[in-house]
């Protein structure tokens, strides 16, 4: 049973203050990237084997807390796991989860274009998508200013934002493509293509801080 659930907050952003001799306050410079974040829950166990529960809460996973049941988080559980004793039988015990910086939408079903068209980002925060072009030979994918050139097509492609590679499915192709790895930014976003192509069906990784 969860007790206490973790509190909301915002991931920190990577910045660096540089003090410069003889100026006033400091400068900023932002990578534009966020550290990961620890959530905490305080759960308590009245029956069962504890055993079965440390067994359990091992390794990276995604996780949901009820407090915002619409999103999930990437989280691994690095921290041993104390268990206090109550009563003979009602132990107690806090959980780190430690999740990477963006929480995810789980309202992030694949969209399938037929034509070029637009794409409306729910999130808060740049999402890395995993688009899969189907056509043949030499493709031209334009999303929003970035364009990718894909050559040597056959069937079908997929370009991973996320995992920084192209591929079909276990053979890598990041040879056969150019440009950089597309994101969709906060609202609407355009996606256009030339070439031959018959569909682009895109998993859009809705994300937020």
């Amino acid at each position: 049973m969860v007790n206490k659930l973790p509190d909301f907050e915002r991931a920190e952003a990577n910045i660096t203050k540089i003090v410069i001799p003889g100026r006033d306050g400091f400068l900023t410079v932002d990578d534009g990237t966020y550290q990961g974040k620890i959530r905490s829950c305080e759960c308590s166990l009245d029956d069962g084997n504890i055993d079965d529960v440390c067994a359990w809460l091992i390794g990276s996973s995604e996780v949901i807390f009820s407090n915002e049941p619409d999103k999930k988080y990437k989280a691994t559980i690095i921290n041993k796991i104390p268990f206090g004793k109550i009563i003979p039988i009602f132990h107690t015990f806090i959980i780190q989860f430690d999740c990477q910086p963006h929480k995810y939408s789980l309202d992030s079903s694949l969209i399938s274009l037929l034509s070029p068209g637009t794409i409306f980002n729910l999130g808060t925060a740049d999402s890395l998508p995993r688009i899969k072009v189907y056509g043949n030979g030499a493709i031209v994918l334009n999303i929003n200013s970035t364009m990718i050139n894909l050559s040597n097509v056959s069937e079908y492609v997929v370009v991973d934002s996320e995992l920084i590679d192209c591929y079909k499915d276990t053979v890598l192709k990041n040879n056969d493509m150019s440009g950089e790895f597309p994101v969709l930014i906060p609202g609407l976003n355009g996606i256009s293509w030339s070439g031959s192509v018959t569909k682009v069906e895109i998993l859009p990784n809705f994300r937020y801080l």
